[in-house]
């Protein structure tokens, strides 16, 4: 994996031609120790993933952490 530091592995679940959409399942994921965290999970700034971003035809860096899923809503309640 000397280009990529991590790796998912996804079956194909179902394809539509018409709008191009994939749907895929992950039956594996592969990462190199260098991007795995002292629990062994990946760590999202070692790895500093990139996206696509269709709309303004560009890649992007991830940014910073916007909040804590579940607790942050449950604060709201």
């Amino acid at each position: 994996m000397d280009e990529l530091p991590m790796a998912v592995e996804c079956r194909l679940v179902s394809y539509d031609p018409e709008s191009c959409r994939l749907v895929g399942e992950i039956v594996n994921v592969c990462a190199e120790e260098s991007v795995l965290d002292s629990e062994g999970k990946i760590d999202v700034e070692k790895l500093a993933p990139i996206t696509f971003d269709p709309v303004h035809n560009v890649y992007r860096n991830l940014g910073e952490v916007a909040g804590h899923a579940f607790q942050d809503g449950a604060k709201l309640k």
